[in-house]
This record gives structure tokens, sequence and C-alpha cells, in this order.
């Protein structure tokens, strides 16, 4: 035995790791080395396991390379290296730990695959299980909240109208006919939404999800097994390292989460996500999302470790965040601070210091948008794996790659590009629902694209019948219904836009009833059922640049003398725009007095 030395992880795990490094490689320096290398390493307070972790040194003319490996560590653990040979000396570890070593966060989700996005008023309670149960969606999360008008006194109809998690045993017995869905029913524009529709409706939608679900598995009757229910991550907005703790400890409570974790049973919340990666100019204003992270990041990583150090170790934290912006956008002055941008390397290594249990990574910056959109830089989302991966020392470290999935095939690729652990969609699962589902996406003829989503909106109904989604920001008087109306406009975007009677019918406040939403999806299927296959062919409906997905992707051609806007000329637009809006809705006012 040459050398023994006692590590106590105080500093963090990266400091521990350099000092290992460094007793490794000094010992490499004398001309040849050969026996054992003893090291006792304590890892005191930490919760991630230490990994497999390689690392590589030449020195001198000798070439010596020494390899090391940190074996999984949860405690007090022996690890022994032997150096040995002439020219190369190698360093390896002896792998005795524990088998019975606890599952990571990730593992306790069963490491999912495929993950629904939060999207603000869409990624609404019927719409995840719809995803989850039928369409191949390992991991769903919610819409965004807002944790400052969560936690507000007086904001008992925001905390109502929002959060729309529930224990899994409720959602269940609903669903399985033990108990019914007016259970659920805590908002009024939800009763609104279900007007007009009988006991016997609703019972008929119940059993279609059951028929819908045992067809998914292979059967042709009603799956009577016990459905499938997984957790599901709850994002919050926030800047408050206060509040932002407030509001997820009462996400907790009212989720049933708390209750669950003192009886010993699964909690239907995973964990807690920081909004990291809006780029609306809202979150600008709010101090939340993309700004936050790119113009505050110190005070990002006091939320995200305060957030860490206050839930129960059984409820993750993670952030979903995007590409942190160029020197070139700070050169614009488009950073609204006076501090440089941070590296790939920088932004990764600050979030996993601050405990991050997994990372959702949005292949783009917050610059583009919308318009602005390009492709999703699938080779940065590979440095974001890589540098969480090295600098966690978890050769599995959870990223999430968002960003850039328009078809089926995408995921495939961008997972082999990335490496990442799984999948993120937004966009494209609001119109392809099934997009993680093998052969769902595509389809072999045009008759067979509109069936699918014919069929994608009136399964999406039933799921509305059964489980009405809360209103969220959408208003508390038709927001139910505006959440609905949403959706369909997504599924069925492509062939509205051939029938716009139809597509102005859907957007009138008129139209605010899951029934009178089933009366225009009948409708529409009327109006091509006697359209052949060639003839559907030919319509524009049938391009693969007439989706939903493909809106703000399209080139538009630029009109010979076209002035160009300027910001002012936008903004004056906009306004105009907004001021026709109000004028619209104080004569529906005035109407229905």
């Amino acid at each position: 035995t040459i050398h023994t030395a006692t590590l106590t992880q105080k500093m963090g795990r990266s400091a521990a790791n350099q000092r290992l490094r460094l007793l490794v490689l000094l010992l490499l320096l004398a001309p040849g080395i050969s026996g054992c290398i003893r090291f006792k390493v304590e890892m005191t307070g930490v919760r991630r396991k230490l990994q497999l972790q390689l690392f590589s040194a030449s020195m001198g003319p000798m070439k010596k390379t020494a390899h090391a490996c940190f074996c999984s560590i949860r405690k007090t653990h022996p690890v022994c290296f032997r150096i040995s040979g002439d020219r190369k000396a190698f360093v390896t570890a002896s792998n005795d730990c524990d088998d019975d070593t606890p599952p990571t966060f990730y593992q306790r989700l069963n490491s999912p695959k495929h993950v629904l996005a939060p999207m603000v008023a869409q990624s609404d309670l019927p719409f995840r299980l719809m995803c989850e149960q039928l369409y191949n969606v390992d991991l769903s999360y919610t819409q965004m909240i807002h944790a400052v008008n969560f936690i507000e006194k007086n904001g008992e109809t925001f905390r109502t109208n929002h959060l729309d998690v529930y224990p899994q045993s409720t959602v269940r017995d609903i669903l399985s006919g033990k108990e019914g869905g007016s259970v659920l029913l805590v908002s009024p524009p939800q009763s609104t939404a279900l007007k007009g529709l009988s006991a016997n409706d609703i019972e008929q939608s119940r059993m279609r999800i059951l028929a819908a679900i045992g067809k998914s598995k292979g059967s042709d009757t009603s799956y009577d097994q016990e459905v499938r229910m997984p957790k599901t991550v709850v994002q919050i907005a926030a800047h408050d390292p206060d509040v932002a703790v407030e509001a997820a400890m009462m996400i907790l409570e009212r989720s049933g989460s708390s209750e669950l974790f003192q009886n010993g049973a699964t909690s239907p919340v995973a964990a807690i996500d920081l909004n990291l990666g809006c780029p609306q100019s809202i979150a600008r204003k709010g101090r939340y999302g993309s700004f936050l992270h790119d113009e505050s990041p110190q005070l990002t990583y006091k939320v995200l470790t305060k957030l860490r150090s206050k839930l129960p170790k059984e409820i993750g934290v993670t952030a979903k965040i995007r590409l942190p912006p160029t020197q070139a956008h700070a050169d614009a002055g488009k950073l609204g601070n006076n501090i440089g941008p941070q590296t790939i390397d920088e932004r990764i290594r600050c979030l996993i210091d601050c405990g991050v249990d997994l990372i959702t990574v949005h292949g783009r910056t917050r610059f583009e948008n919308k318009v602005a959109v390009g492709a999703a830089d699938w080779d940065a989302v590979r440095a974001c794996v890589d540098s969480a991966r090295v600098y966690s020392g978890d050769t599995n470290y959870p990223v999430l790659a968002n960003g850039g999935i328009e078809f089926a095939e995408d995921v495939q690729k961008c997972l082999d590009i990335t490496n990442a652990s799984g999948v993120m969609s937004s966009e494209s699962l609001l119109e392809l629902p099934g997009l993680f589902c093998p052969g769902e996406g595509a389809t072999a003829s045009s008759k067979g694209l509109l069936e699918r989503q014919l069929r994608y909106a009136d399964t999406y109904l039933d799921y509305t019948t059964v489980f009405p989604p809360l209103p969220g920001s959408l208003g508390t008087r038709g927001g139910s219904f505006n959440v609905i109306r949403s959706h369909m406009f997504k599924f069925l975007h492509r062939y509205l836009e051939e029938h716009p009677d139809l597509r102005s019918w859907l957007g009138n406040q008129e139209l605010n009833t899951i029934k009178q939403a089933r009366d225009l999806v009948s409708d529409l299927r009327a109006r091509y059922s006697n359209i052949d296959e060639d003839q559907l062919r030919l319509k524009s409906s049938s391009s693969t640049t007439a989706s939903w997905y493909r809106r703000h992707r399209r080139k538009k051609p630029q009109l010979e003398n076209e002035p160009v806007l300027t910001l002012e000329g936008r903004k004056q637009l906009a306004k105009l725009r907004i001021k026709k809006m109000q004028e619209e809705r104080m004569k529906r006012s005035i109407r229905s007095v």
C-alpha cells in the first residue's frame, strides 16, 4: 500500500472528484509504480450516487495514461486503484458496491423516453391522459403555474382553476366507473362545457375510452385491467426562492401528495419543474422563463437550490431550459444586463450544483421563436448532455431533448444525435398525439390522414366529457371550453383551412359546449365523405406543409414593394388588433344582454 487518503466531500462533488484525480496523477509522476492505492471516500450529505467516470492524462515523454473509475457510492466505501506497467500505467477500480443501491429519480419514473411538454392551457388533464393511455407518452408536465398567484391569500379561484393533478386512485376510479366524474367538477366553466350532455352520453364516452385503451393493447374488448396512471411533473414560474417553495408545498398539499407520503402511498406529483425556457415577452415582465435564466442566472440558481433543500427527497426538482444566448446577442444589447452570456458548460454545471434531478434542453435560444424559429440545434443539446454527465459523474444523468420533432422518425433521429435520455415534444403532439407510436405518424393515404385527425378530435372529446378541463388562464367564464376549442383547432387545422365557415364557427364564442364541438366534427366528416382518395390527394389539406406545426415555418413570399414594418409599426398593428377584439367582445356582450 503506497498511500491512503480520506476525503470528506463537503465542498461539492466536483471538488472531491478533482482531488481524487490529483492524488492519482501525482503518483503517476514516479518512473514506475506497482502496488495498490486505497482511497476511502465519504459521500456525506450527497443525494446522487457517483457513477463510473473515466479520465485520461498523458505525462511527459513516458506517455503514461491513467484511467480511473469511481464506482457508485451512497455511503462510505473503499475504492481500490491498482497501478502497474512500465510505459503505461493503468488505474482501475474494484467495483464491489452494494447491489441494493436505491433507484435514482429517473429510475423511479421508469426512465421515461417520451415526454409531453408543459404548455399553457394545452397540457390539460384530459389531453395528458389521452396521450399517456393511448399514445405511448411516458411522462407529462402540467401547464405552467404562476407561483406568486398560486400563493395569494385571496387566490383560491386561481388555485382551483389551474392545478389539475389528483390522486391516481381518484382518476382511475372515475375511468373505471367506480366513482362519478362530478368529484372533479370544481369550476363552473367545466359544467358549462358539459351542457346538453346526458348521463348516458358521459357513460358512452367512458366506455369508448376503455375500448380505445383495450385496442391500444391489442384487445378487441374494453380494457378491464387497472388503468395506467403515471405521475405528473408540475411546472411553476417564479423568481423568488421563498415564493417558489411556498407554492410547491401548496401544490403537494392540494394534489394529495403530502397526505399520500405520510401513508406510504404513491404521490401523483413526480417533481416540481422551474420554467426557464419560455421565450415570450410576457415572461420578461414576469421575470421567469428564459429571460430569468439569461438575465439573472444567479437568482435562478437560488430558486432551484432552495426548492431542492426544502422539498421532500421523494419529489424531484427539474428545470426546462433553452440554449444560452451567444456573445453576438450580448454585443447587440439583447440580454438586458451587463453580464456576459454563460457557456453551455457553465449553465449545465450551475444547474447540477443546485441539485437538479433532471434537465430538459430546448435546442434553440430564446431569440428563435415563432416566425424567427429555425432548426433545433441537436448538436448543442448533445453538448449539454455530455457536460451534464461528465460534471455530475453520472453516466446516466437524465437530460431530455426538446425541439425540432415534427415526425415520428425524428424521435429516434434526435436520440441518436443528442444521446439524450428521452425526447420531450410540445407542438407536434398537439396536432399528432400519436407521434410516439410506431406507425401512427405515417399514413398510407390522404383518407387515412383525414380519419386519423378526426379520430384524435373524437377521442379527445370523449376524454373531456369524462374529465372536463380546468379553465386555467383562458378565463373563468368559458375557459374550460376554450381549452377544448384550442385543441380542436390544432387537430383539424389543415381541414378547417379548406372550410373557413367551420373555422369561423369553431372560433365563435357562441360555440361553447362539447356537444356543439361534436356536431362540428360530424359536419366536417360529412363534407369529405363523398370525396374519393384521388380527389382528396389533390387538395391542399393533404400536403405536408398544411400542418399546424408548419404554420410559422412556411416561407411567405415577399411582395414587390411591400413595406417592411419597423418595431413601432408592429406595435401599432398589434394595438389595432387588440382594439378590434375588444370591440367585438363588447358587441357580443350587448347581444347577450
